[in-house]
């Protein structure tokens, strides 16, 4: 069939602005796909920043890393040749995890920038980081979960023990809630002095060692309205303890006890409870990281002395696994050492 002039003119009319709309839309498909490629990237690069210098990755040995490049930026004696060699080391640190229990690599570096006669300040920050990513005591760090059977309730309690460490003070905190069915039945949510009435009229007051926690890394004591209260718990290993007040809702609390938490010989193993006081042992937990098949998990045993007893009996063991759930704490996920 052949065409007229005009018919042909048309033909390549159509077909010139089908090539054009193809070409744009070719041309825009490109741009399309090179924004998202770009998006990815960006994407990436910000995830592994939070996870080294944001703070906010689930290894929690990278922030304490991070804690100490904080501190040498801060340091004002510190020259800038000084500081970027102790960062790069804080960086190989947290690039080659083996390198975190590598006792011959962290000494042998101490001791050049200490002939160096680097500040002792800053000697100290890299000391406190060497300690605080290589010890044992991370395997106690973590969001842990346990189940517990309830007197009268058909629903077993959840109990989460929210458990911060810091290896080179000794300082162990712990946040704990008891939960059913998603619900906190522990700590009342109320403030000081207030308490809670259930369907049966039971009162459940206000927890003693309750603190108000909203994620921001700080411990309120009154509600702001967009966290929820915590019984905290905390004690220094072989140092300072605290007032004891357990976990289970009361309508009165008492006086509560004065406990005291020290490390066994393990160098892994607490023991917490009422240790110092050796006229009135009413018992203590012994807390330690269990390693299984590859898995981690977590025992708490509680410990008693009855009948006048010399020796403690063990009334029960709770074992726990530890979520990769945001802290109630600082609103960071993380997980255990070895988890």
């Amino acid at each position: 069939m052949k065409l007229s002039s005009q018919d042909s003119h048309r033909f390549l009319r159509i077909h010139s602005n089908e090539m054009k709309v193809f070409m744009f839309t070719k041309e825009n498909t490109l741009k399309i796909a090179l924004f998202f490629l770009a998006l990815i990237a960006t994407v990436m690069v910000i995830t592994l920043t939070i996870g080294f210098g944001g703070n906010k990755s689930l290894d929690k040995g990278s922030r304490w890393i991070s804690l100490g490049m904080d501190e040498i930026k801060s340091n004002e004696q510190l020259n800038e040749d000084q500081a970027l060699k102790i960062n790069s080391h804080l960086k190989e640190l947290n690039d080659q995890e083996e390198l975190r229990t590598n006792e011959d690599f962290q000494n042998t570096f101490i001791e050049e920038i200490r002939t160096e006669n680097y500040p002792e300040s800053a000697i100290l920050s890299v000391e406190k980081t060497h300690i605080r990513v290589s010890s044992p005591l991370n395997y106690h760090d973590g969001y842990w979960v346990t189940k517990v059977k309830l007197p009268n309730n058909f629903f077993k309690g959840t109990v989460i023990n929210d458990m911060h460490i810091d290896p080179y003070t000794k300082r162990v905190t712990v946040y704990a809630q008891l939960q059913v069915l998603g619900r906190t039945v522990s700590p009342a949510q109320v403030g000081p002095g207030e308490y809670v009435t259930d369907d049966d009229g039971n009162k459940t007051a206000h927890h003693p060692n309750s603190v108000y926690l909203n994620g921001s890394g700080q411990e309120l004591s009154e509600s702001d309205g967009t966290g929820e209260w915590w019984v905290k718990h905390s004690w220094v290993l072989d140092g300072e303890g605290y007032m004891n007040w357990e976990l289970k809702p009361e309508e009165d609390y008492g006086e509560g006890t004065w406990v005291d938490g020290i490390l066994l010989d393990d160098g892994i193993t607490m023991k917490i409870g009422t240790l110092s006081d050796t006229e009135n042992l009413l018992g203590f937990n012994t807390r330690k990281p269990i390693f299984k098949d590859n898995n981690l998990s977590y025992e708490v045993i509680r410990w008693e002395y009855e009948n006048n007893e010399s020796e403690p009996n063990e009334v029960f063991t709770l074992e726990w696994n530890y979520k990769t759930k945001k802290s109630a704490f600082d609103g960071l996920r993380r997980k255990p050492l070895g988890g």
